[in-house]
């Protein structure tokens, strides 16, 4: 090998090594961006969609019985007011929503509920008790026990239970353990599931842009994609030390096979 040669290989090595680490700007999380939208008072403007039941969802619903009333039917369900001014809150029992998209109460009967929101759902199942309990009698929540989600990919991978319907992206991925150095956060993609089908979204975490989307905010079942960028394949690149680390390893075995095949 002559010299020249070497010295280009060489020189190849350091432009790959530049070009091969991930940049800083995509590892950051939510970097200032012109697309960011304001709401009238100079807020960020979220986009928090509103999720519909479907089939095998969970519901809690709360009969909250004024003092004196017994709902003897429906008492797996209730709390009275002595229990509520005691400074308890006890949760009514849960309900799945079934194949056919009814749920089944005692007494009331089965109720369809399948792709309503929660407040519809309530504002129906309170229609269906208001005929046969009276109006004052009781007052009815409903609400969903949390959100299951997915993660996959280049992250805790995982199935995760939040206590809350309140979830964002960030927050997932801060329970999962966070991203590693070579998740592609440019193409973070989300399966979610709709009483009308499966949707498929592609959103860019590493700009502040991406909490204007109604996908920054988890719904249940969300299953969340996190794929590797060409670095790993690779096998280099992961920072800058380890990059310089690998290459100039390389060039040192190169250079040792140059002059030991001089010498013969």
């Amino acid at each position: 090998m002559k010299p020249r040669f070497l010295y280009l290989f060489i020189a190849s090595c350091v432009f790959f090594t530049l070009g091969s680490c991930i940049p800083l700007k995509d590892v950051k999380y939510i970097q200032p961006d012109q697309k960011l939208k304001l709401n009238e008072n100079g807020m960020i403007a979220f986009n928090r969609p509103i999720y519909h039941l479907q089939v095998n969802d969970l519901i809690n619903i709360k009969v909250s019985t004024r003092k004196g009333v017994e709902l003897q039917e429906l008492s797996d369900y209730s709390t009275n007011a002595d229990a509520m001014s005691g400074g308890q809150n006890t949760m009514g029992k849960g309900v799945r929503i079934q194949e056919d998209g009814n749920i089944e109460l005692p007494r009331i009967g089965k109720i369809y509920l399948l792709g309503l929101s929660l407040e519809e759902a309530r504002e129906k199942i309170e229609s269906e008790f208001y005929k046969i309990f009276e109006e004052s009698a009781a007052y009815i929540e409903v609400i969903m026990p949390g959100i299951n989600f997915t993660i996959v990919g280049e992250a805790g991978s995982g199935n995760y239970h939040v206590p809350q319907y309140d979830f964002n992206l960030l927050e997932a991925f801060a329970m999962a353990g966070d991203l590693t150095p070579v998740a592609d956060r440019n193409n973070i993609q989300i399966l979610r599931t709709t009483p009308e089908g499966t949707q498929r979204a592609v959103v860019d975490i590493t700009q502040e842009s991406v909490m204007n989307s109604e996908y920054f905010w988890l719904q249940p079942n969300d299953i969340i994609i996190v794929n590797p960028r060409r670095q790993k394949q690779w096998g280099i690149g992961l920072n800058p030390i380890q990059t310089v680390t690998t290459i100039f390893g390389g060039i040192t075995a190169v250079i040792g096979i140059y002059f030991f095949f001089k010498n013969l």
